[in-house]
């Protein structure tokens, strides 16, 4: 059966109460080296072990399972052929599509490309049965072919997949820049990057915030959503 935009919005926010509320669900993330959180966390834990230990810890869903399948270094180009060893073949009744930051090395040119690959993911998501969430990525610093500019263009691009296929969008990037914005800081605040474009372990807890906001389950009592991250604490401690 076809859906609008709407409707399939529509939808899958009905399907996500009813996610939280019923039984166990396998929720897979697909992204690149800010969605595996390897290095730049310097040990400690990255969005989606917040997001595991915020869902099956605090809502108490013990069973659900949580699979982070993202790969440091890939694109949206990379994933598609690899998307059923990636997320089909879990079954997965979440995707969280996290993408852009190194698509954007394509420069301005292909953001059209990286548009479409946008599509066929939510598309191939859907076919297995998945619901999907789109997340744009955060800002980045001037780094080579990266740059603020870009990013945004990016960012912009995931929005607007998400407007066109009636799917949610978690904004990292346009949270990210309202709080430089209030800062006083051009990309992001004092301490959320590890370097031009990767998050820290605070920023990763930033975007764990934000996808928490997305999905109706913050609560600033939990001891996640609330927790301080020590930044004296590195990989050396």
């Amino acid at each position: 059966m076809d859906f609008t935009a709407d409707e399939y919005a529509r939808r899958d926010a009905d399907r996500l109460r009813e996610v939280l509320a019923g039984p166990p669900v396998t929720w897979v993330f697909l992204g690149d080296s800010i969605t595996q959180g390897v290095h730049h966390t310097r040990g400690r834990r990255g969005y989606v072990e917040h997001f595991a230990e915020r869902v099956r810890g605090e809502l108490g869903r013990r069973s659900d399972a949580v699979i982070n399948s993202g790969v440091s270094g890939t694109t949206t180009d990379d994933l598609l052929p690899e998307f059923h060893w990636r997320a089909g073949r879990f079954a997965p009744d979440v995707v969280f599509v996290m993408f852009g930051t190194n698509d954007q090395t394509a420069g301005p040119d292909g953001i059209r490309g990286f548009r479409y690959r946008l599509d066929q993911i939510v598309q191939r998501s859907r076919d297995v049965g998945a619901m999907v969430v789109l997340q744009t990525p955060p800002p980045v610093e001037a780094d080579g072919d990266r740059s603020p500019e870009l990013a945004e263009s990016y960012a912009q691009a995931v929005r607007q997949v998400g407007d066109d296929l009636g799917v949610l969008v978690v904004d990292h990037a346009a949270a990210w820049s309202a709080a430089a914005e209030r800062s006083g800081a051009a990309t992001a605040p004092d301490g959320w990057l590890d370097d031009a474009f990767h998050p820290s372990a605070r920023g990763h807890h930033e975007l764990a915030l934000t996808l928490f906001s997305g999905l109706g389950i913050a609560d600033a009592s939990s001891e996640v959503c609330s927790l301080v991250i020590d930044e004296s604490v590195g990989a050396s401690a």
